[in-house]
């Protein structure tokens, strides 16, 4: 029974070393931006919540899923918006079903709601928006790094 575990095990690494293995392939002639703009290196990290956050038993349906995935990279000179669609679908799912995000996902979040929350509300209200807007975005942006630095000890960050 340990026998068949440990080659069910050896499996699924070598599973995931060819995923690797695909994006590297696949995202050769990418320059940085597009590397960005397809978010290459959460591709990457993604096998890495297996165990950790995603439950051994859903292991293999999100291999699947991310295998798809990376089949549908596009070439340099294709056009991407059906991969990226595809891609931010996965990513969606996986932030509902096991609250994976995004690294900066809370500070692109809070810096516009505190901005106009707080910013705008108060500094018409004072009639001093010079002030209060820079404030509410700061105060955005510390809500969303704490957020974010809270969800990286729990290893919740792609």
């Amino acid at each position: 029974m340990q026998k068949q575990n440990i080659e069910i095990m050896n499996n699924f690494e070598q599973r995931i070393q060819e995923y690797r293995q695909t994006i590297d392939k696949r995202s050769l002639g990418y320059r940085r931006r597009l590397k960005q703009q397809y978010e290459i290196d959460i591709l990457k990290r993604l096998p890495e919540k297996f165990e950790v956050v995603i439950p051994a038993k859903d292991q293999d349906f999100w291999m699947e899923r991310f295998e798809k995935v990376v089949a549908n990279l596009p070439s340099p000179s294709q056009n991407g918006t059906s991969y990226v669609k595809q891609k931010n679908e996965l990513l969606r799912e996986l932030n509902k079903k096991y609250n994976l995000q995004r690294k900066g996902q809370w500070v692109a979040i809070y810096a516009p709601v505190f901005m106009v929350s707080i910013g705008v509300s108060i500094g018409t209200a004072t009639g001093n928006l010079v002030l209060w807007l820079p404030l509410g975005i700061a105060i955005g942006v510390m809500t969303g790094y704490f957020m974010e630095k809270r969800a990286k000890r729990k290893n919740l960050v792609l």
